[in-house]
């Protein structure tokens, strides 16, 4: 982008030295009159000025220039850098007939920018504005010197008139509107001067005449002492064009990271970036000549150069690398990957890749993060900012005495969550931390505390929470615990703390339910019989847990109480980590019983699984171990298998669940089927569409064989389409947006396949039941492609719709239609199994009316119609069943536990569907077989076939042998 600025500059130049021709022999100006005076000759000269300092008129020598040049940039365009812009302009020398022009000094003197929602503009370089302008336009600065002359106005001069050296006295004239000024001195050796513009410059950039200033010694009268005009251009540039803009990262090994290198105005900062910007220019040019190299800053590793590209054509990492390896002798230099690169932001700085950046939040406690991601890019910014409320309430845990405020810190937390929007993750995190300590609080909790604890912890593990919770965990530091294990575990010492005013003690939350009970040692049948069902929450409706500890357990214990609570959402919440090996899924509620004895007791709980298609028989009873980061741990419980629900024995007091393995069967050998016949189905497919564009002509010479092979083709095409969408989805990342991309296309690919399949048997059906009713080609086709296309595209965008924005579309651990929740994939089993059923039934149909007899049927006269009408037939009955059993016996395997026999045949019936389509669709069709081979230009075999199987039929001979033998030569 910055190049650019560089291209019109030297074209702006070109343009100069041909006005200085022009006008040199002219008188010079001066414009430096009063305020209120105008000098009459400067408007007049409207076209350009030139203010130029003549040392000789030979034409032969060396004559220097000032040029007083002004620079509208608009677009997201740095100070930095367009400070390293000029800096990149000097020195330049550009040759023009008969001469050279060489830039030899750049000085920035005025700067206008927006600060605070106004235009302030501000000298630099050593310039000032005079008091005029200073009062006209008054001081943004508090440097002003004795003679009223300051360094900042506010507001953008009309005169457009620049900052001035502080001896140089400036009015203000009429000009075009600046925002980047900067002063050139340029020095220009020429034998001969042109004496026309160039044309080429009006295509470039666009130029307006402004008036400028020049020093004089009487303000009312032209200057002729001095041989100089002045010169001002307003161009007009913008950094949007059709450049291209890369961000690359160099690692140097010999340097370490220092404080100084986040300063840009320490030397070390300045250095490194003059050094590093002309090495990589110069290795960049090498493969681009056009390239400019702009330093963004520095970062960790052992020093990172992040740098920006700019050029007119893309590069790529293998043109630059050798050259990066050899940038310098002194280095050791490599290129990042483009996954690897830091993130850059004015913002939140340059932050290495997989680091979390933090900046305070305006206003309130905590920080605001960002995680740098792939390809330089910060991902999402995530709200650690602390609510007033709740950080008071913080405040106040840390430096008060919790055994006697504990109780009004929970009753204000509980009023703050009603108010507060308690679901981001800083007030979580802060909630986290407030029951945290409060739970170690040695003191008795009365039935009022637990209510406000418990109505607390309800609102921070809502549904409306669970992406917060993932957020917490996945930005957690390694040693620190798991914060919802922190949570888990504050509710089980809070509960030990407990006393119970009344012998039955129940609380009811959107998020959680609590039952308490005493435990009296006279009282010999008492036992606890808690289930715990039909919750709130749509999503966890279906869940229900029965917890039963037998009387037996109490014969030997004091007086105690008994207190069991469930947690719906903990299940989308605590993470699925374990100490023994597998992967395995929450699936069924989160319980904490909680019994003040000592002696270990044998609890029974029953399970019902949340997602009922995963293998039983892989379910895991566990508790929740709070050591180190927290884990689940199947250390003494016992699973049994209850018709559907899972019963769990364990000896121990804690938080328990139900695990469950939603793997599928790890089996290599069905992988590499699964690879060999993708492929075939692949190519097969290919042929198949190769094949029908070649007899495309010879075989749809009636509406009957016309409508099967647009169902023959369709149905390639739309497996065709849906195998590569396969292999795509095998190669995305599960949790992106590309991967519910390929779900929703394999979905209605698939689908449109079955619904093709649908309209031959309704074809094939219509011409069985009404042969003598005949509907146009027009109808027929419109029919076939509403059926086959409008109906999955429907199903498909029905069942995103619906479950996408609830996240659950699509499967967590692959790219196809999800299971767990609401049950998107049954939009595609049900469409499936029902067209497979029709089929059937169509074929059924069909074989029963080809057994039929036909009486009284001498009709011959269309044989050809009659001979189509057979090979759809005889390719349906083929083809149906081939494509209805290998769905039929995917069914088995949606059962886990099932034999390996059905996903072996599964796996083979659907990995070579384009197998099938090719052999039974298309060689088995004699028409086309009979065009291949004319096609192969063997039609003199098929004739001298039919030609003495005619001849012998018309003439049989008396001589069985003979005809034997001829039928034997044929």
């Amino acid at each position: 982008m910055m190049a650019r600025y560089k291209i019109m500059i030297h074209c702006l130049l070109l343009l100069l030295i041909s006005q200085c021709a022009e006008v040199e022999v002219g008188p010079p100006r001066s414009s430096n009159s009063p305020l209120l005076t105008e000098d009459i000759s400067l408007t007049e000269d409207s076209n350009i000025q030139i203010h130029l300092k003549r040392q000789k008129r030979n034409v032969n020598q060396q004559r220097k220039y000032e040029l007083d040049i002004a620079l509208n940039v608009t677009g997201n365009f740095t100070e930095q850098a367009l400070k390293l812009l000029l800096e990149s302009f000097n020195p330049i020398q550009i040759q023009i007939e008969n001469g050279t022009f060489n830039i030899t000094n750049i000085t920035r003197t005025t700067v206008c920018q927006h600060v605070n929602n106004e235009t302030q503009c501000t000298c630099d370089g050593g310039f000032i504005w005079n008091s005029t302008f200073c009062s006209k336009y008054q001081s943004c600065s508090v440097n002003i010197t004795e003679d009223r002359s300051c360094d900042c106005i506010r507001n953008e001069p009309t005169e457009g008139t620049y900052c001035d050296l502080p001896t140089v006295s400036t009015t203000p004239t009429t000009t075009q509107r600046m925002t980047t000024p900067t002063t050139l001195s340029t020095t220009s050796t020429q034998s001969t001067v042109p004496t026309t513009t160039p044309t080429t410059t009006s295509t470039t950039l666009s130029t307006t005449p402004t008036q400028s200033t020049v020093p004089t010694t009487t303000p009312t009268t032209k200057s002729t002492t001095r041989s100089t005009t002045t010169t001002t251009v307003s161009t007009s540039l913008t950094t949007q064009d059709n450049r291209e803009r890369q961000i690359y990262a160099v690692t140097v090994a010999e340097l370490s990271f220092t404080d100084d290198l986040n300063n840009s105005s320490s030397s070390l900062y300045k250095n490194l970036s003059k050094e590093f910007k002309d090495l990589l220019e110069d290795a960049y040019r090498k493969v681009q000549p056009d390239v400019i190299v702009t330093i963004l800053g520095f970062s960790k590793g052992s020093v990172i150069v992040v740098h920006e590209v700019t050029t007119t054509k893309a590069l790529s990492n293998d043109e630059i690398n050798s050259q990066i390896q050899n940038l310098s002798p002194k280095y050791t230099t490599e290129l990042l990957p483009d996954d690897k690169i830091p993130c850059q932001d004015e913002t939140y700085g340059i932050t290495n890749y997989n680091t979390i950046a933090e900046i305070p939040c305006q206003n309130q406690a905590g920080v605001m993060k960002r995680r740098c991601g792939k390809n330089g890019k910060y991902e999402e910014e995530l709200d650690f900012c602390v609510s007033t409320e709740i950080n008071k309430i913080l405040e106040e845990v840390n430096s008060t005495n919790l055994e006697n405020t504990f109780s009004n810190l929970l009753d204000q937390l509980s009023n703050a969550t009603d108010v507060v929007t308690v679901n981001t993750p800083g007030n979580v995190e802060a909630v986290v931390t407030i029951l945290t300590q409060i739970s170690t609080v040695n003191a008795t909790v009365n039935e009022t505390d637990m209510e406000n604890f418990l109505e607390t912890m309800s609102a921070v593990i809502s549904f409306a929470s669970i992406d917060t919770w993932k957020v917490l965990t996945n930005t957690q530091n390694e040693n620190d615990p798991n914060p919802s294990s922190q949570l888990l575990l504050s509710v089980e010492n809070f509960n030990t703390r407990l006393v119970l005013q009344n012998d039955t003690f129940n609380i009811k939350e959107d998020n959680l339910e609590l039952r308490a009970a005493r435990i009296f040692r006279q009282n010999k049948n008492f036992s606890v019989n808690e289930t715990f069902a039909n919750f709130a929450i749509a999503e966890y409706a279906n869940l229900s847990v029965n917890i039963f500890i037998s009387s037996e357990e109490f014969v030997d214990t004091p007086d105690a109480s008994v207190i069991t609570i469930a947690y719906p959402t903990w299940i989308d919440i605590l993470p699925n980590t374990t100490t023994f090996s597998g992967n395995f899924l929450i699936n069924g509620l989160v319980t904490t019983i909680t019994l003040n004895v000592k002696n270990p007791v044998n609890i029974n709980l029953t399970f019902s699984p949340r997602n009922r298609t995963l293998d039983l028989n892989t379910a895991m009873c566990a508790f929740w171990d709070f050591s180190g980061n927290g884990a689940w741990n199947n250390t003494g419980c016992k699973r049994e298998i209850i018709g559907e629900n899972i019963r769990c024995n364990c000896e121990h007091l804690t938080s328990f669940s139900m695990l469950m393995s939603p793997d599928l069967i790890d089996d290599p050998a069905l992988g590499y089927i699964t690879i060999i016949g993708v492929a075939v189905s692949i190519g097969c497919l290919l042929i198949t569409i190769c094949l029908e564009s070649i007899v495309w002509k010879h075989v749809t010479k009636n509406k009957t064989s016309y409508t099967r092979h647009i169902g023959i083709l369709n149905i390639a095409v739309n497996l065709l389409v849906a195998d590569i969408w396969f292999i795509v989805a095998s190669a995305v990342d599960p949790a992106t947006k590309a991967c519910t991309a390929a779900t929703f296309f394999i979905h209605f690919f698939y689908l449109a396949l079955f619904f093709w399949m649908l309209t031959l048997g309704l074809l094939l059906m219509y011409r069985l039941l009404f042969p003598f009713h005949d509907l146009r080609k027009s109808v027929m086709m419109g029919i076939s492609f509403s059926i086959g296309y409008l109906c999955p595209l429907i199903i498909s965008v029905i069942t995103i719709g619906v479950t996408y924005p609830r996240n659950s579309y699509s499967r967590e651990d692959a790219c196809w239609l999800g299971w767990e929740k609401e049950y998107p994939l049954l939009a595609f089993v049900v469409p499936a199994l029902a067209i497979i059923a029709v089929n059937l039934i169509i074929l059924i149909v069909v074989i029963f009316k080809l057994l039929r007899p036909t009486i009284g049927d001498r009709s011959r006269s269309n044989n050809q119609e009659r001979e189509t009408f057979r090979q759809v037939v005889r390719s349906i009955a083929v083809l149906t069943p081939i494509l209805g059993l290998t769905w039929a016996f995917g069914i088995p395997t949606f059962q886990k536990g099932s034999p390996k026999a059905f996903h072996y045949i599964f796996t083979i019936l659907n990995a070579f569907q384009g197998f099938f389509i090719l052999v039974f669709g298309t060689f088995m069709d004699n028409k086309v077989r009979e065009t291949l081979m004319k096609k192969l230009s063997l039609s003199g075999f098929s004739s001298r076939t039919k030609t003495v199987e005619s001849t012998s039929a018309a003439k049989p001979s008396s001589k069985p042998n003979f005809s034997f033998h001829s039928r034997k030569n044929v």
